[in-house]
């Protein structure tokens, strides 16, 4: 085996030194010496990278909640919302709102709220397909052993109140957001 050559090694040694100190780039230098029995070979190789200015765009997400969740079930069924079940309250969710406000006669701003919630109580309590969500699941829970038949009748309002008992909040009997929460959050 034959040993690298002085000037195998001056090369060697010099893209070593050559590649020390830079402040603009990240430079990684190999440099290999290999020898064969006819003559030495020094190969070498270098790899530079280059550090670029980068961008960085915020983009503000909106956070899911369960209750824009629920809201976004109710609206369904209602008739008001036809987008994802997805928990963000955006511009569609927004607009079905808005929406559902106006037909019940208060402030149309798109956002949820008590007064928006008391408005949404009646119309889910009288919309017989919602109702019958209600009943299969407070019967699934054990907790209605009457008729899934969208009526909110007494039995009914009854396992609602069971339930509200269970989730510990106040027991009206009334389908308000927590009552739905308790009910149908994820």
């Amino acid at each position: 085996m034959r040993r690298a050559t002085p000037v195998a090694l001056l090369i060697a040694g010099t893209l070593v030194v050559a590649s020390c100190g830079g402040d603009t780039a990240d430079t990684t230098t190999t440099t290999t010496a290999a020898a064969t029995t006819a003559a030495t070979t020094a190969t070498t190789s270098t790899t530079t990278t280059s550090t670029l200015p980068t961008t960085t765009t915020t983009i503000r997400t909106i956070p899911a909640t369960d209750t824009t969740i629920v809201v976004q079930q109710d609206l369904t069924v209602l008739g008001y919302y036809e987008g994802p079940i997805d928990g963000i309250a955006g511009e569609q969710t927004s607009a079905a709102i808005a929406k559902f406000q106006a037909d019940a006669g208060i402030e149309a701003d798109g956002v949820f709220g008590p007064v928006t919630d008391a408005a949404m109580v009646p119309e889910l309590q009288g919309d017989p397909t919602y109702v019958e969500l209600v009943q299969e699941e407070l019967t699934e829970r054990e907790l209605y052993r009457g008729p899934i038949d969208g009526d909110y009748g007494r039995g009914t309002k009854a396992g609602v109140e069971r339930a509200q008992a269970e989730c510990e909040i106040e027991e009206t009997g009334e389908l308000d957001i927590e009552t739905r929460l308790c009910l149908f959050a994820p």
